[in-house]
C-alpha cells in the first residue's frame, strides 16, 4: 500500500509522529520486495510491517554517520543498540584509556547483564 508521506509534529520521547502517513506493507509483500522496501528506509522513510493487516513491527532508518567505526562494528554485531534520537546538545566524551578488544567488552557486558 503506497501512501504519500506527510511529515508533521513528532513526539521525540516515544518516537511517535502525529499526522504522519507511514508506508505500510504486509509480510508477504515485504518478503517479495525486501530490497525495494529497504531502499525506502535508507532514503529516510519508515515502513510499518503488518501480519494480515495487523501491525507487528516498524522498520526505521538507522543513521550511523555520526558514530565511530568501532561503534558501527558493535551495532552490526548486535552488541550495541544505536540511540533512537540524537542528544539535544553534542557532548564530547573523553577517549577511554587503553585499547580493549570487542570480545573482551562483550564478555564484560554479558557479565553485567547476568548480574541484573
Amino acid at each position: 500500500m503506497m501512501i504519500p508521506l506527510r511529515k508533521s509534529l513528532c513526539d521525540y520521547y516515544s518516537h511517535v509522529c502525529y499526522d504522519w502517513a507511514m508506508r505500510t506493507v504486509n509480510i508477504s509483500d515485504l518478503k517479495a520486495r525486501l530490497s525495494a522496501h529497504l531502499q525506502l528506509v535508507r532514503d529516510g522513510e519508515e515502513v510499518l510491517v503488518c501480519d494480515r493487516n495487523q501491525p507487528v513491527a516498524r522498520i526505521i532508518p538507522c543513521h550511523m554517520e555520526d558514530h565511530s567505526e568501532h561503534e558501527r562494528r558493535l551495532v552490526a554485531r548486535g552488541i550495541l543498540a544505536p540511540p533512537l534520537k540524537k542528544p539535544r546538545s553534542p557532548m564530547a566524551w573523553p577517549e577511554p584509556p587503553g585499547n580493549v578488544s570487542d570480545e573482551v567488552m562483550e564478555k564484560v557486558w554479558r557479565k553485567e547483564r547476568e548480574n541484573r
